[in-house]
């Protein structure tokens, strides 16, 4: 073609002379001016019948988009012209007009020329049209555009302009309740979900956002903001899930013995960078979030506005049972009060009721050491009445035990003596569900309140600790950990004394020494006015006569000696009275004072550093993890003999439906469930059997090979030979007798 006729077709041919303009702008600008003139022209006919399809603009709107940049002076106004155009006219447009124009300006944003603070706005409210395939091109670009935009630097005037009207579009939505309105509120929670999962938008205004949707008279709007906070914790995102990383030493290996190819050494190459990439994924630190409900401006006033919606009863049950376990979520999280919240689950705390382990998820979760005990006694009541029965199946009586164990854990007042040694009763019981069940319950009060259990149930270890007094129970309103300082401090810091004084440690053979003055004093470790001493001579006699003159003594308020027990080879023989009196000389009475006085000085001196160390020193998550590792081992030496204590409990936050479950015994199946199994497991695999008379049997007519050869292995035949070579009249013949022939097979 030459070049007069292809200048003769560019006004026409818009992608050939797109093509041209982005070669050489300055060559083809008369060409454009036309073009320019021309879209103006067919955008003001079209604005007088605007839900008509304009072909012609939509390609005249594409062409100016690929070309703007190319003259910038010229298409300054272009893109205001389109978004103009879909503000006044969006829902009337036809669809394939508004998806052109909406692509045009996706486009220009791309390049730079269009400021997402005047797009996004306008792609919000354009949710509000009816048309499935444009919302979500709309949903994708919104999410794509803020997450580039905020990659490098948190871009807070975009944020916040795009939040706030936000906020609008949900107020909008819940005064004018129309469904596009609707629409769209969805949409813009939708986003602002999908954004705080990829941890674009994880502040505080963006979760008091979604915290507005949970009020939102829009079901489908206050169901997404309300599922956003039960499983934000939870969520995982697409793109930092594990990939299937390679084994690169198989691959190695594989390649020294195959044959060498590029696409080999492309895999190769593509497998190095996966591996890399995960381990420069492993060595960044965590990133640690806050959970969204901690994040709440008002969580009390959250959690009320919550709570009324649940009385009004206008939601189906389903997504009554969801805002139910949110605002129980909330009163754990926040140690709340509300007080009318635990009456209301009493109502279906019953057996019959449908999701009723949910029920008791909730009431375990508004359980928290601020909720008056007698708020919650009738909770525990109901459903020991309800659930912990004869009358009931052994599956209902294990939840039951377990819910109260939850409740129990959170706030141990809320149950009598009377009750628990009830349910304690279950431990002997013929189901195991149930005895597991009771059984935890008395290793749970075996920790916090062993003086409610029965004498019998109440165990070596917790006996021990009620006597020597470091067990007490907690009144109402009390810290259960109310001391100074961090408990166990001291151990971290003595292990770190020793790790710092290890290169200069030695072998002490002054073990076998003895004392030089004869007699000893030994200081017990139970109690603080406790010492042992010994009453013989210098001379130590045999081992089984010394044992027996070991005495332990107490120095009583005026001072005086009290023989409180005796000491012999299993430590603890027998207690004798208290006010039986030994008597023994001036220097070892003397010497227990100065004993007394020595070890509660120590124990000041412990004191003081512990509350010194823990004001000044910062500690990390790794000195928090071997801090509990040596209160632990400390535990395991001091009580030996110890099985099992209770089990690590949660004290706050959520709770799986599977602990108030417990294990469960696995129910056989009938025949229909076999089945389904049956054919569950046969998905993705071949039918089972014989392949005989399933492949294509015989092979293919030598009339049919004919047909199907290649031209050039049958040009040098006689009979192609002769077609070619045929007179006009053969060939007449010829096809008067094939369209007969067509004639015949058609009747």
């Amino acid at each position: 073609m030459g070049k007069r006729n292809r200048a003769a077709l560019l006004p026409t041919h818009l992608p050939q002379l797109q093509n041209l303009i982005k070669r050489d702008s300055k060559s083809y600008e008369a060409e454009f001016l036309q073009q320019w003139r021309h879209f103006q022209s067919t955008l003001s006919i079209f604005c007088l019948k605007p839900d008509e399809d304009s072909k012609e603009l939509c390609e005249l709107v594409t062409f100016m988009s690929q070309v703007a940049q190319c003259y910038p002076e010229l298409t300054k106004d272009f893109s205001q012209q389109i978004v103009d155009l879909l503000k006044e006219h969006c829902t009337v447009l036809h669809p394939e007009v508004r998806k052109s124009l909406v692509q045009a300006l996706i486009l220009l944003r791309n390049k730079g020329i269009l400021d997402n603070t005047r797009l996004l706005p306008l792609f919000f409210t354009l949710f509000k049209c009816k048309d499935k395939n444009l919302r979500e091109l709309l949903y994708n670009h919104i999410v794509n555009d803020i997450k580039n935009s905020n990659a490098k630097v948190k871009n807070n005037k975009l944020n916040k302009t795009l939040q706030a009207f936000m906020f609008t579009m949900l107020e909008s939505a819940t005064t004018g309740n129309s469904e596009e309105n609707a629409i769209a509120a969805k949409k813009s929670v939708d986003v602002c979900v999908d954004l705080y999962h990829k941890n674009v938008w994880n502040d505080a205004k963006t979760v008091n956002v979604i915290a507005e949707a949970c009020f939102s008279p829009i079901t489908k709007v206050s169901v997404t903001a309300v599922k956003f906070f039960l499983n934000s914790n939870d969520h995982q995102e697409e793109e930092e899930e594990d990939e299937d990383i390679p084994d690169l030493k198989k691959m190695q290996m594989a390649n020294l013995h195959n044959k060498k190819s590029r696409s080999k050494d492309r895999k190769m190459d593509a497998a190095r960078k996966k591996v890399k990439r995960k381990q420069k994924k492993g060595e960044k630190a965590e990133n640690f979030n806050f959970s969204a409900l901690h994040l709440l401006n008002d969580p009390q006033g959250f959690a009320e506005k919550l709570y009324s919606k649940l009385t009004s009863k206008d939601d189906r049950w389903e997504v009554r049972l969801m805002k139910m376990n949110l605002v129980s979520r909330v009163i754990g999280i926040h140690q709340l009060t509300i007080l009318g919240f635990y009456p209301l689950l009493m109502k279906y705390l019953q057996p019959s009721q449908r999701d009723v382990t949910m029920v008791l998820v909730c009431a375990a979760q508004a359980s928290h050491s601020l909720v008056p005990p007698d708020i919650l006694e009738p909770v525990l009541k109901a459903i020991a009445n309800n659930f912990v029965t004869d009358r009931v199946a052994n599956e209902v009586m294990a939840v039951g035990i377990n819910g109260i164990r939850e409740i129990c854990i959170r706030q141990p007042l809320a149950i009598d003596a009377t009750l628990l040694q009830d349910l304690t009763q279950y431990k002997q019981h013929r189901d195991k569900s149930v005895l597991m069940a009771a059984r935890s319950l008395i290793a749970l009060f075996r920790e916090i309140n062993p003086e409610m259990l029965l004498r019998k149930d109440r165990g070596k270890t917790a006996t021990i600790k009620m006597k020597d007094g470091s067990i007490r129970s907690v009144a109402f309103g009390e810290a259960a950990n109310n001391m100074d300082g961090l408990q166990g401090l001291e151990l971290l810091d003595a292990e770190e004394k020793d790790d710092e004084d290890w290169g200069d440690w030695e072998v002490d053979d002054s073990s076998d020494e003895s004392d030089e003055d004869g007699g000893w004093i030994n200081v017990a470790s139970d109690d603080e006015d406790y010492v042992k001493v010994n009453m013989g001579d210098e001379e130590q006699g045999p081992e089984d006569e010394d044992d027996k003159k070991k005495l332990q003594y107490k120095v009583g308020p005026n001072g005086e000696i009290i023989k409180a027990r005796r000491i012999g080879k299993r430590q603890l023989k027998k207690m004798l009275d208290a006010e039986e009196h030994t008597e023994i000389t001036e220097e070892q009475r003397q010497k227990l004072l100065e004993a007394v006085k020595a070890r509660r000085a120590e124990e000041e001196a412990k004191h003081e550093a512990a509350i010194k160390l823990a004001t000044t020193r910062i500690l990390t998550p790794a000195d928090f993890a071997r801090l509990e590792e040596l209160k632990t081992n400390k535990e395991i030496e001091q009580i030996q003999g110890k099985k099992r204590g209770a089990d690590d409990v949660q004290h706050d936050g959520e709770i799986d439906e599977m602990t108030i479950l417990g294990p469960r015994k696995k129910a056989k199946q009938d025949y229909e469930q076999r089945m389904a199994s049956i054919q569950e497991g046969r998905e993705g695999r071949e039918k089972f059997g014989s392949n005989k008379g399933k492949k294509e049997r015989g092979s293919t007519t030598n009339r049919e090979k004919a047909r199907n050869k290649n031209f050039m292995m049958v040009a040098h035949k006689q009979s192609v030979l002769w077609k070619s070579k045929r007179s006009l009249f053969d060939k007449q013949k010829s096809l008067r007798a094939a369209i007969e022939k067509q004639k015949r097979l058609k009747h």
